[in-house]
């Protein structure tokens, strides 16, 4: 408002300087405010001599600005001279308006010491390319390299163009977008009256070249090479482009040009021996964009180590059973007729006879011998052991290239001192009444001390009461281990023992020892599981039938076996359920889902064997139930059918063709999928001589297209037992919603001016939708109107469309109308008060609809204010409505001025002017 009333205080001063005083011509010294509007600034030429697109912004200026002042860029936008006014649009980088100020302050007494100049600079994209290349491995590709950067495109523009994903701000993925032409287009926005614009970017992604995957030849040197004479190396390429050419690194000779692609491999092998041979194949690009590509493919020949005629001795031999913990056994290879390079080798041997083993080791050759010593591991039992070397070969190789060994074996003896310390006994735990066994075993059964032979011990039990028994018995070791029972009548209480052997002896030489080997066991009881009940709930078909078992006061608590039979509709014998928990007496157990039938069945226990003790009663032989089996309803048969419906509607549901399924009320669940979602919606039905009906409330269906219905599970009341067969037939059914209707671009706009009367029909006409448009009050529910009801500025009103089905859609288009879209307002330059009814006030048509918070303000020639009005006020009648000198508020005839604020949100300038008012 400080600058309407600048501008008023002007006008007043302007017209009593009409009036009263003399011009001075310094008033303004910087001019007036201008605008101009610049859409295509490579065209633009100010016709002063400056290239296009540079402007002298003092030209600009209106009135009579002088010169000396300095130019201020208030928006920062580049490319202006603050001295000279002189601007370059092509250093400003995007596309807007823009504000430059002229300020004079060298001139004393000035008003007006400051204008503005307001610039709409037109967007510029750069220029077109229909040239513009890469390679389909660039991920990123900037699309401004090929727009020009003399000069360059504005940045507020957005890129456009290209399969999906593959285009990022200004980059493109020429990856993703694969092989091809694409054209990217830059679109810079419209700005004021400059409409949009665009540059394209015809972009060409080429191939990479595609010299294959190569694949690699390999060979022992002792291989037949008769049958690769004539090998093309194309063949050990897959998936090359053509036209490339072949590069032999290793100089065999074997091409005879970069054409040349076939080798002689037996040449190699003759000429040059076992190595690896590379050939190189090179590929070009079709266009330089991309670089170029090659594969390497190798012949390998690898050489052979030949152990024929070698020798093999073992160093000592014989050794004693005693020593063998100290002395090492040592293989030594000796070369012979056939030389063995230096080198390591893995050799692979292995011990029979009375040792047994088998390993691999890693031996050095130097002059034709290499050692390796025998695993102590191996060398356990006394007798004789031969040693063979079964195989060698290069560790280094690929082929793993071998010869056969022939007989390249020798021998070793270990002679025997009786010894038991590495031996063991144990004794397994186990029940009242049943024969025990003592099991003698070697505790590292890769050295075993005590061999192969009959040997006579002496061991002690000693029973839970203390009491101690010695026996003696004869055993056969085998390997290490022995076998022998214990006599009943030792272990004929429960509780704990243990047992002790005191000396060994071989029984054919007679050498014994003294042992110590000793172990405990227990002697379990009989479970007692007397007085067990049973109890089995019935159950709908499908489910788990659980055996409750309780009432076993005499049972330890722990895990048990139960074995059991069943009878009935069910019809199953010896069956056990393993691992059941028993606590005071009490546990539980699941019956196998394959074995269940609908019907009444009878289970009955014969045994309970414990899972720790392995010891079993037949105490509670006798203890049964009786439990029944429910079938589930049977749907075999049905259909389900739904009907099209529009949206809101409420959706019946029809099920027919159940004619196994007992009458009755059942519970049911299903799930609504694909336009409407929602899940386990539960709804009693009753069902009739296998139908029924129910209704999907309107609620659950508040989107249009196709819905899909899975009935879930059907339970039924009586029973509670429930199917799901019903949910391998889900329906579906399409709900009509037309959807809201579009309206034009700014067909809610009109002009008051040229449409003094708009109705509803005239609103109805800028619906570009087809089908039946009907206007409310209200978004939801309300009234309707006719189309020729009138329509009021700012009044919102509410849009649905009806389709050829007679389907409402279910929301409406909201729509607000502005009558005050006019160009701009018929302002009268007279009027004649005189009372006869015609132009007896000053009124300005439809500024009230237009511009509703206008001032309007009148002066007479003197300057004095006489009028002064707004929307509120009454039009301008030809009386004084201010204070006046001439102390009369009727206005004589003459020339008066007003000066018409329009205070709209775009701050357009006041207007002045004048107007005679006639008498």
């Amino acid at each position: 408002m400080t600058g309407m009333r600048r501008c008023k205080l002007v006008l007043i001063m302007f017209i009593i300087s009409f009036f009263v005083y003399d011009y001075e011509g310094y008033a303004q010294c910087a001019g007036n405010d201008n605008s101009i509007t610049i859409c295509n600034k490579e065209t633009y030429n100010q016709g002063i001599g400056n290239p296009n697109g540079v402007i002298n912004l003092f030209l600009l200026l209106g009135g009579a600005p002088s010169p000396g002042g300095t130019w201020v860029n208030l928006n920062s936008s580049g490319g202006l001279n603050s001295s000279t006014g002189i601007l370059n649009t092509w250093q400003i980088n995007q596309s807007g308006n823009y504000n430059y100020q002229y300020v004079n302050n060298s001139i004393p007494g000035c008003t007006n010491n400051s204008a503005i100049i307001t610039l709409t600079l037109g967007g510029f994209p750069g220029v077109d390319n229909n040239n513009a290349n890469a390679c389909e491995d660039d991920t990123s590709v900037n699309l401004f390299t090929h727009t020009g950067n003399n000069p360059n495109p504005h940045l507020n523009g957005t890129w456009s163009g290209g399969p999906a994903g593959a285009l990022t701000n200004n980059f493109f993925n020429a990856q993703l977008a694969g092989i091809g032409t694409y054209t990217l287009t830059y679109t810079v926005p419209a700005i004021g009256s400059c409409p949009s614009r665009s540059a394209n970017v015809v972009l060409t992604v080429h191939p990479l070249p595609e010299s294959g995957t190569p694949s690699n030849l390999t060979f022992c040197e002792t291989d037949d090479f008769s049958a690769f004479t004539n090998v093309d190396l194309f063949n050990l390429l897959i998936n090359e482009d053509t036209g490339g050419f072949w590069i032999d690194n290793a100089s065999t000779g074997e091409l005879s040009g970069s054409n040349d692609s076939f080798i002689n491999i037996q040449n190699i092998v003759n000429n040059f021996g076992p190595g690896t041979y590379t050939f190189t194949y090179n590929v070009s690009p079709t266009h330089p964009i991309c670089a170029p590509a090659s594969s390497n493919v190798a012949i390998i020949i690898e050489p052979v180590v030949d152990l024929n005629g070698a020798t093999l001795t073992l160093s000592p031999t014989p050794i004693c059973f005693n020593d063998l913990s100290t002395t090492p056994l040592t293989g030594t290879i000796s070369q012979g007729a056939s030389s063995i390079p230096d080198g390591t080798y893995d050799i692979t041997y292995v011990l029979s006879g009375s040792n047994n083993g088998s390993e691999t080791v890693s031996v050095t050759f130097a002059g034709g011998t290499g050692s390796f010593t025998v695993n102590p591991a191996f060398v356990v039992t006394i007798g004789t052991t031969t040693v063979t070397i079964t195989d060698v070969t290069n560790p280094n190789s690929i082929t793993n290239c071998t010869r056969i060994i022939n007989n390249l074996n020798s021998s070793f003896t270990i002679a025997e001192n009786p010894n038991a310390t590495d031996s063991q006994i144990s004794v397994a735990n186990f029940c009242l009444g049943q024969n025990a066994q003592v099991n003698l075993i070697d505790i590292n059964n890769n050295t075993i001390e005590l061999s192969d032979d009959r040997y006579i011990i002496t061991y002690t039990i000693t029973d839970p009461n203390g009491q101690q028994t010695t026996q003696t018995t004869v055993i056969q070791v085998v390997n290490g281990n022995a076998l022998f029972s214990l006599i009943n009548s030792l272990t004929n209480i429960p509780g704990n023992y243990s047992i002790a052997i005191t000396n060994i002896q071989n029984e054919t030489t007679g050498c014994s020892s003294t042992t110590n080997l000793n172990s405990s066991f227990i002697v379990y009881p009989i479970p007692d599981a007397s007085n067990l009940t049973i109890s089995i709930d019935d159950i709908c078909s499908g489910n788990d039938v659980v055996v409750n078992l309780s009432n076993a006061i005499n049972l330890t608590d722990g895990l048990y076996d139960i074995e059991y039979s069943i009878s009935g509709a069910i019809s199953v014998s010896n069956l056990t359920a393993t691992n059941i928990s028993f606590t005071n007496g009490s546990g539980s157990f699941t019956l196998p889902n394959g074995i269940l039938v609908e019907g009444s069945s009878t289970l009955s226990i014969a045994n309970f064997v414990s899972v720790t003790t392995s010891c079993g009663t037949a105490t509670s032989s006798g203890a049964s139930d009786t439990f029944s089996i429910l079938p589930l309803p049977d749907t075999t048969g049905a259909t389900i059918s739904a009907i099209n419906i529009c949206i809101l509607d409420v959706e019946t549901i029809s099920i027919d063709n159940a004619s196994s399924l007992a009458d009755g009320d059942y519970t049911l669940l299903y799930d609504l999928s694909g336009a409407n979602n929602s899940t386990a919606n539960s709804i009693v039905v009753t069902f009739n001589n296998g139908s029924t009906q129910f209704d999907i409330p309107s609620t659950l269906l508040e989107n249009g297209g196709s819905t899909t219905i899975t009935i879930q599970t059907l339970t039924s009341n009586t029973t509670t037992c429930g199917s799901s067969d019903l949910v391998s037939n889900p329906i579906s059914f399409t709900i009509t919603d037309p959807g809201v209707p579009t309206l034009a671009d700014d067909g809610n706009e009109f002009c008051i001016q040229d449409l003094p009367n708009p109705t509803i029909a005239d609103l109805n006409a800028n619906i570009t939708s087809s089908g039946t448009i009907t206007w409310y009050d209200a978004p939801t529910g309300g009234n309707s109107y006719t189309l020729t009801d009138p329509i009021t500025n700012g009044t919102t009103y509410y849009a649905s469309l009806t389709d050829t089905q007679g389907c409402e859609s279910a929301s409406r288009l909201e729509v607000t109308v502005d009558l005050a879209n006019c160009p701009d307002l018929f302002i009268p330059d007279g009027f004649s008060p005189n009372n006869d009814g015609l132009n007896d006030t000053f009124y300005i048509k439809n500024i009230d609809i237009i511009y509703p918070n206008f001032e309007l303000e009148i002066f007479n020639r003197y300057g004095n204010l006489v009028y002064k009005g707004n929307i509120n006020t009454p039009n301008f009648d030809g009386k004084s409505t201010e204070s006046t000198v001439l102390g009369n508020d009727i206005l004589p005839t003459g020339v008066y001025y007003y000066v018409l604020y329009y205070n709209d949100v775009t701050n357009k300038k006041p207007t002045q002017g004048r107007l005679y008012l006639s008498r």
